[in-house]
């Protein structure tokens, strides 16, 4: 895709960059890449370009935002009949049609057209909003691509957004779509405070507290009604914020659900003015347009153990920060932005290949599925057929003519890129630095164990807390490579606190990650592979030069005067000598305590060290020793 690059200069609107390059409006067959958001992109097609036009916004309340006030526009959404469109369209006052709709609401645009004979698809241009959305949203809330083969069959129309992400549907080639990329030519970047912590909720409660002190107005961004749920909740029992101080902007569905919570403050739609917290989730990330009358401080959060609720550093958390309009003294629309987030080292992501590995074998179980409806002679066979055919996954790719919906596939995609920020803080760090929006001041708060690793251990069976111990401990060691003086035994005396957590520990510093997963984490067989490794460890230690030297030491007098030693002394002596040094052993006939044992102490353990010795049967038994082994002599010859 060819791509342009428009410049811009400080303290200018979008319709002033095009206007330097011969443009009055925005251009047919673009994807526009805004860089910067709140420089009037959809302001110039409702209120310059002079055309007709439908503008397709992500969701309500920026529908809202955008028309109230405003005479000659028509907001479509569910309260939006096809009759008020038609007679809309058919108001010859209004010069230049504006519609903004959702992308739902799109068809009764396009069936109220039909029935007054307009086409749309040459008399209107058609400019869909923050177009990255279409990719985010469309795993939970398919029919946001619902529009899309209309959207292409337009002659004049355009993507735009500051956060484009790359879209695979061929229709972009095939009409030769360019990529306008509007180009600063100042420095935009925004001050961030970026702080990756193994503790979410006691860091956000922390930094709101700091907060609540200064600030009349804080504004936190968080697309989880759970976690918003719970958060609220946390900071309420601590008295970090009262029942009246706080607000929550979330969908309908969820306005429901807190209500049913009893979450008294909660709006599907802006209500202004806002309160001193604001919880907005995804719906009010892009688009929306937000008037403070004080100056407010943001926070994006992300939490890994919340499904969905990480935010995207290239695109959601650009696009929620860049919601406030009111530019105060200093030319900023907000104080302090500080993004918290968790991580997740073991996140499972696929890489781009596995993803298209995946594609294929979902369309060959289709593809089997349809040829054997095409070959089936019942109705009850095909109906059978049918209801599979809806269950295998990439029924979930298909839009509603069953056709392949190129978003969801680049849904996938995307999704996993995202999460490939989030298992480690110096991938996220870095994923923000490459956004090229912000100056980062970074607190790396992950190297030791937190309370999110302590609440999943709680919850943990048995197997899967060994497992978040085991990966704990191969964190903690290879931090400890890198930073010799992290103290790691302090780390480990945490993960002790847990049931039969000094059990795994041991394992774990006796046979290693590998061993533990090969034995599949089952004590019986961890039991064998520790006794195992300690025998030969044992066994390697007993003959070390060290060990080998005070043996010969402790019985050479004996073996020159040619004396029998008592079987009894030698075993005693042995067992002084072995314990000086550490190696565990039992003694045969007599029950192991708790002890470690690596080997049975015999009457014969001396023969190990003598190859050449004489055993008498005369009091009790004893043995007088010739020479100790060659190879044993030979190992200690520099130490004797």
């Amino acid at each position: 895709m060819r791509t342009i690059n428009v410049l811009i200069n400080k303290g200018e609107f979008l319709i002033d960059a095009l206007k330097r390059e011969g443009y009055n409006e925005i251009q047919s067959n673009v994807i526009l890449a805004k860089t910067l958001t709140g420089i009037g992109a959809t302001h110039c097609e409702l209120f310059q370009a002079k055309r007709h036009s439908i503008i397709i916004e992500p969701n309500v309340p920026v529908i809202i935002g955008k028309t109230e006030r405003e005479d000659g526009l028509l907001p479509v959404y569910a309260l939006c009949t096809k009759s008020e469109i038609k007679k809309y369209l058919n108001n010859k006052s209004i010069t230049y049609k504006k519609l903004i709709t959702t992308p739902e609401s799109f068809k009764n645009i396009k069936e109220a057209a039909q029935e007054l004979n307009i086409n749309i698809f040459k008399e209107y241009f058609c400019l869909f909003d923050e177009c990255e959305k279409i990719t985010q949203d469309v795993d939970y809330r398919p029919r946001i691509s619902q529009p899309i083969n209309d959207f292409f069959k337009f002659d004049r129309k355009a993507l735009v957004s500051a956060t484009p992400l790359q879209m695979r549907h061929p229709a972009l080639r095939e009409q030769g779509f360019e990529l306008w990329k509007i180009t600063p030519t100042f420095d935009y970047r925004k001050d961030m405070s970026l702080i990756v912590t193994r503790s979410f909720n006691r860091t956000v409660m922390q930094q709101l507290r700091e907060l609540s002190r200064d600030s009349q107005c804080v504004c936190v961004f968080y697309n989880t009604t759970q976690g918003i749920n719970e958060m609220i909740n946390f900071l309420l029992s601590r008295n970090v914020i009262k029942e009246e101080e706080y607000k929550v902007f979330c969908s309908k569905e969820s306005v429901e659900k807190l209500k049913d919570c009893s979450f008294r403050h909660s709006y599907e739609n802006l209500d202004l003015p806002l309160a001193k917290f604001n919880f907005f989730t995804c719906r009010f990330f892009s688009a929306v347009d937000i008037f403070t009358t004080t100056k407010p401080d943001v926070l994006l959060l992300s939490n890994c153990n919340i499904p969905h609720s990480i935010v995207d550093p290239f695109t959601e958390a650009i696009q929620a920060q860049g919601r406030f309009r009111n530019k105060y003294e200093d030319g900023n629309t907000y104080n302090l932005l500080t993004v918290i987030s968790n991580t997740n080292e073991e996140m499972e992501i696929k890489t781009d290949e596995e993803i298209d590995s995946t594609i294929r074998q979902y369309e060959v179980t289709h593809c089997s599925l349809m040829e054997r409806y095409s070959e089936a002679t019942t109705d009850t066979d095909k109906k059978a057929i049918l209801k599979d055919m809806e269950r295998v996954n990439y029924a979930l790719l298909l839009d509603e003519e069953k056709h392949l919906n190129y978003f969801s596939v680049d849904n996938l995609y995307n999704e996993e890129r995202v999460k490939r920020y989030y298992t480690s803080a110096i991938n996220l760090r870095d994923a923000y630095l490459a956004t090229g929006h912000f100056n980062i001041n970074f607190t790396d708060d992950t190297k030791g164990v937190g309370e999110d690793d302590k609440m999943y251990m709680r919850k943990a069976s048995k197997k899967d807390l060994w497992k978040k111990i085991v990966s704990h401990l191969e964190r903690l060691r290879q931090l400890q490579a890198t930073e010799p003086d992290y103290d790691m035994d302090a780390q480990t005396e945490i993960l002790k606190e847990f049931e039969d957590a000094e059990y795994i520990i041991n394992a774990y510093n006796t046979i290693g990650k590998a061993g533990i997963e090969q034995a599949d984490y089952q004590k019986g067989k961890m039991d064998k592979m520790i006794k195992s490794y300690g025998e030969q460890q044992a066994k390697e230690k007993r003959f070390e030069a060290s060990v080998v030297r005070d043996i010969w030491k402790e019985f050479q007098p004996e073996v020159e005067r040619e004396e029998y030693i008592p079987i009894k002394s030698i075993r005693e002596r042995l067992k002084v000598i072995f314990k000086a040094h550490g190696i565990f052993f039992k003694e045969y006939g007599i029950k192991a305590g708790t002890e470690k044992v690596y080997f049975t102490l015999t009457d014969h353990t001396i023969k190990d060290y003598y190859d050449e010795s004489c055993l008498s049967n005369a009091k009790g038994g004893a043995y007088r020793l010739i020479a100790m082994k060659p190879e044993l002599v030979e190992k200690i010859s520099k130490l004797i």
